[in-house]
This record gives structure tokens, C-alpha cells and sequence, in this order.
């Protein structure tokens, strides 16, 4: 079973021109034609944290907005945001609070894409490497204390090195970038990755470069497929 899934930090709609352009963010999340997609900063900093874009009747473009907000403010937890393709069933959502001297969080949504168990993490990693560090153990032990799913984990990891500040990541998980997203005029660091677990084989992915995505947001999307491994088939 194959399926795809894009990531992107939305800067709750604000542009490289300084402009706040809600529509033109979704032009360019309707462009991202994916089974599951993860936005950052899809909310406001400032309590109460309202929602960046508008997501008339649950819906933003061809994508469903999965509800986590325990409060009905905004589109996310911490300013992450899940979408979905409205074939995808969610079994269960899970939201975490993460170690950091700035408010961070983590959202763990169980899904299932063509009825086959999928674990998507949405990330936004804190700015400095020593919180990265305790904030990846923390979502790796509770990981750990879940059932086991395919996983991958996705989003604005803040960290442009390969190896260095993602020492706390568990062996059964393994990391991807796309190529540099950061910053979209002109990327030299890539900030956006995945991690994912073994039973996971990745099949393409890319730094979404079109003319709207460079401007839309001072970050560039990620889009990639994957493969779910054999074994899982009998639980589709």
C-alpha cells in the first residue's frame, strides 16, 4: 500500500513579501495532492491562539481538518495542524506538551489510509538544540508505550544538520530531508524532515518549488511517498 504525505510551515499566512495572505496559502495547500498533510504555525502565537486560515465547515481546500483543539480555537495543537484526504479515517488523536522553555507541543494522530494503520506525528521543534534533543526523547518514550504502528514523524524540525541534535532519536526510526526549505527565496538548511520507522520504505519525495510556495510562506514544502512493508497487508 502506497500513500503520500506533505509537511509545511505555514507562518500562520504570512509571506516573503510581509504579506498576510490566507487564500494564497490555501492555493498552494490545494496544490499539495496528498493523503495526509502537516502544517506548523497553522495558528496565531498569542492566546487564544485563533486559526491563521479559514477552515469553513471543518475544510480547507480538498482537505478535512482534523479537529485538535480541546478548546475549538484554532486548527491545532501548539500551531500544528493535520489535514486529510477525506478517505482517511482517524482511530485516535493524541496531543503532548513537550519540555521547552517556549510553549512547544506534539500531536500523534492514528489514522487509517485505505483501512491500513498508519501513526502520523506532527512536530514543531524548539529553537534551541538542547530542547530538540530532550524533546525528541520525550515523544520517542511515548512512542514507545503505545501500540506499535507503522510511524513516521513530520514537521518543522529546526534543525538544518543530519546527524548532530538528533541523537536522542530511537534506532527503530530513521530520518529524511527532503532537500533545504529554509529560507524559501533561496533554501540553504533543511529544517522540514521525516523520520519514520523501518516498516516504512520511502519512495520519492521533494522540496515543493513552485512560484506560490516560494513566496507563500518563508519556509518550502515537503512532499513524500512511501510504501508500507508486506507484513502489514493482513491489517488492511
Amino acid at each position: 500500500m502506497e500513500f503520500t504525505l506533505a509537511s509545511w510551515n505555514i507562518r500562520a499566512g504570512l509571506g516573503r513579501d510581509l504579506r498576510r495572505r490566507p487564500l494564497r496559502t490555501i492555493e498552494v495547500i490545494t496544490g499539495l495532492d496528498a493523503d495526509i498533510l502537516v502544517l506548523q504555525e497553522a495558528d496565531f502565537r498569542m492566546q487564544p491562539r485563533p486559526a491563521a486560515l479559514p477552515a469553513p465547515r471543518g475544510r480547507i481546500g480538498p482537505f478535512r481538518v482534523i479537529d485538535l483543539t480541546p478548546d475549538a480555537v484554532g486548527l491545532g495543537w501548539h500551531g500544528i495542524a493535520v489535514l486529510k484526504h477525506p478517505a482517511v479515517k482517524v482511530d485516535g488523536i493524541r496531543r503532548y506538551d513537550l519540555p521547552a522553555l517556549e510553549p512547544r507541543g506534539a500531536v500523534v494522530v492514528d489514522i487509517r489510509v485505505r483501512q491500513c494503520p498508519l501513526r502520523v506525528v506532527g512536530v514543531h521543534l524548539g529553537l534551541l538544540r538542547g530542547n530538540r534533543r530532550k524533546q525528541i526523547a520525550y515523544i520517542a518514550e511515548q512512542l514507545a508505550a503505545l501500540d506499535q504502528r507503522p510511524t513516521i514523524i513530520a514537521g518543522d524540525f529546526n534543525e538544518w544538520r543530519e546527524r548532530k541534535g538528533l541523537e536522542t532519536l530511537p534506532d527503530w526510526l530513521r530520518t529524511h530531508s527532503p532537500g533545504p526549505t529554509f529560507p524559501a527565496g533561496r533554501p540553504l538548511l533543511k529544517l522540514d524532515k521525516i523520520a519514520m520507522s523501518h516498516d516504512i520504505t520511502l519512495m520519492d519525495s521533494v522540496v515543493v518549488g513552485d512560484p506560490a510556495a516560494k513566496v507563500a510562506s518563508d519556509h518550502r514544502p515537503i512532499w513524500a511517498r512511501f510504501r508500507l512493508a508486506p507484513e502489514h497487508e493482513e491489517a488492511c
